[in-house]
């Protein structure tokens, strides 16, 4: 059962903490490289594997007009640490405050007095403290002084691109699910709860979902095939994102047609895994036009889920 501080001041002391630092977002396969020299570390050393994480954001706090779309908000982010077996989660609260804490002081203050670090990995390009004037070799001189160990991780890359959130919102936004996929090491994924749409889908055979979405980054435009699991069942699904202009209305939906499947299910909460994009928003002369090609989508998506 993992452990979970969030504040610097309901930080209790922990028996040898090997701590990894980072924002964790997505916890992508560079990030789990992280995870497991924590994990390797901790089972050589007897320590307890660890996360410093922060939220919301710093770059949201640091510069108010950067817009952070999150790949895993902070309860996916926690619960996926925790599968892979972190037992404890130090949650920094980023605000103005924090982010005016020297270097010296985050480590002095935070890692030392607060935490009692044993060791700490990070990521190759890690920085901190005021203007981010703290970086890997200032971790490193410290923990010379205070006897903390400094591990750091090597970027990891594939086709020449280096494995990272930046890259991973990239894919998202350009709708590229399966090389968002292939860098996070799992399939995407987005959680809302169905709420009462215009019912379009319904009139016109193709029942769907409406979902309320808060704190993800909603994929790019278009119809995807997905699983969606409801109730503990997993389904075959569409998920089309974006307006209807065949209907003339223009605000974007995030619509789940589950496939061979009508009940109510008002106020539930749908889990979508993104699998592929199928096509962009199109604009249909009519009714019957939009019906053949949702016909066309679901085959598709079939052959693509089974």
């Amino acid at each position: 059962m993992i452990k979970i501080f969030e504040g610097i001041e309901n930080i209790e002391k922990i028996d040898n903490p090997i701590i990894a630092i980072g924002n964790f977002d997505g916890v992508h396969r560079g990030h789990k490289e992280l995870i497991k020299k924590v994990i390797d570390e901790s089972e050589k050393n007897h320590g307890n594997p660890s996360v410093l994480t922060f939220y919301p954001h710093p770059l949201t706090v640091v510069n108010p007009y950067t817009k952070i779309e999150q790949i895993t908000p902070l309860n996916d982010k926690i619960k996926i640490l925790e599968d892979l077996g972190i037992t404890y989660v130090f949650v920094i609260k980023f605000d103005d405050n924090f982010s005016n804490i020297s270097a010296k002081d985050f480590i002095e203050k935070v890692l030392v007095d607060k935490i009692g670090a044993k060791e700490v990995v990070v990521g190759y390009d890690f920085s901190f403290g005021k203007n981010r004037k703290g970086s890997v070799e200032t971790l490193k001189e410290f923990g010379s002084t205070y006897n903390f160990k400094v591990q750091v991780v090597p970027p990891i890359k594939e086709d020449g691109k280096i494995i990272s959130s930046t890259n991973i919102r990239s894919f998202l936004k350009e709708g590229l699910i399966k090389n968002a996929n292939n860098f996070l090491g799992r399939p995407y994924t987005i959680k809302g709860i169905v709420i009462k749409g215009r019912k379009i889908g319904r009139l016109i055979g193709f029942p769907t979902a409406n979902l309320l979405i808060t704190d993800y980054l909603i994929p790019r435009r278009g119809v995807y095939a997905v699983y969606a699991f409801l109730d503990n069942k997993k389904y075959n699904a569409l998920v089309t994102i974006g307006p209807s202009p065949t209907f003339h209305i223009e605000t974007p939906n995030f619509e789940v047609h589950i496939l061979d499947f009508d009940d109510n299910i008002y106020g539930k909460e749908i889990t979508v895994e993104f699998v592929e994009r199928i096509r962009g928003i199109e604009k249909f002369k009519d009714v019957e036009d939009l019906k053949n090609q949702i016909y066309e989508d679901i085959k598709k998506a079939r052959l693509i889920l089974k």
